[in-house]
């Protein structure tokens, strides 16, 4: 199978789990399922040549994992601190740029003890993937990423929108 199917075949398996992550409440459990995707998305970088790219997505899998246990903000310096590394040593261009960019959103965001700026941490990040993707042109990347800002999106309208308009009540008419 070409090195780019077999990309495309294992960004396919990170859309799958992405979807579902966001869609949880708890936020360990979206870490976790975050944790697995990205292992998987970092060999669908690497089959595309994109070093950087591939090796901040297998470093965002441990650091999903530490930031289950460890909410320290030292623990999210120090990982923006290796991606800037990783960053700087597979440097290719801008893709280099933008996936770290990317990358310091959704680590403030794992680390953060607020589902909410979780949230929003990941749209923002999200979007700077997409971006990415797009100028790389990975067909299934552009999806992962359009999907995972969108259900991200559903998943903060679900818990934070949604409900706060369910607590709203009408005012009573005084007949």
């Amino acid at each position: 199978m070409p090195d780019f199917l077999l990309s495309q075949v294992l960004a396919s398996i990170t859309l799958i789990i992405e979807c579902y992550a966001m869609q949880h409440k708890n936020k360990n459990t979206i870490l976790a399922l975050l944790s697995v995707s990205c292992f998987f998305n970092g060999i669908h970088y690497f089959l595309l040549a994109q070093p950087t790219a591939a090796f901040i997505f297998w470093f965002s899998s441990i650091r999903f994992l530490i930031s289950i246990k460890w909410k320290f903000q030292w623990i999210s310096a120090l990982s923006i601190g290796v991606s800037l590394l990783i960053a700087c040593y597979t440097y290719i261009g801008f893709l280099s740029v933008i996936g770290f960019m990317a990358t310091v959103f959704i680590t403030i965001g794992s680390f953060t003890k607020n589902d909410k700026l979780l949230r929003i941490m990941m749209m923002v990040g999200g979007s700077l993937w997409l971006l990415h993707n797009i100028i790389l042109w990975t067909p299934v990347g552009i999806l992962v990423e359009a999907i995972f800002v969108g259900s991200t999106a559903v998943g903060f309208y679900r818990y934070y929108i949604k409900d706060n308009e369910s607590n709203v009540t009408e005012p009573k008419i005084k007949s």
